[in-house]
């Protein structure tokens, strides 16, 4: 199974201490190696181009951040919640990058 992001990528991002199979950490790559590989083509998935890793790391450091946010939610500098981070819009964010991957294969219409 190809890794697109690993704990230890993740935990330097957000600059955090990481110890080899640290499950949270662990968890939340492989998560995100699941939701943007159901996107992205099974090719794309293999090779793991720089693009498709760094919208993996996004989405990982997303969804750790709604889990350890008050609410799930995005908090700024004046206490305003934002909306909730894990939607719809945390594939949407990197799109950008997974355009020339995307299986097109489940699009309709």
């Amino acid at each position: 199974m190809t890794l697109l992001v690993t704990g230890q990528q993740l935990a330097d991002v957000l600059d955090l201490d990481y110890s080899p199979g640290d499950q949270p950490y662990d968890d939340l790559a492989e998560a995100a190696r699941n939701i943007i590989g159901s996107i992205i083509t099974p090719a794309s998935l293999s090779a793991a181009p720089p693009a498709c890793r760094e919208a993996a790391l996004s989405v990982a450091v997303e969804m750790y951040q709604a889990r350890t946010s008050a609410g799930g939610q995005a908090v700024s500098v004046d206490f305003s919640p934002g909306p909730y981070r894990l939607s719809l819009w945390i594939t949407k964010r990197v799109q950008s990058l997974l355009a020339p991957y995307l299986d097109v294969g489940g699009m309709v219409g």
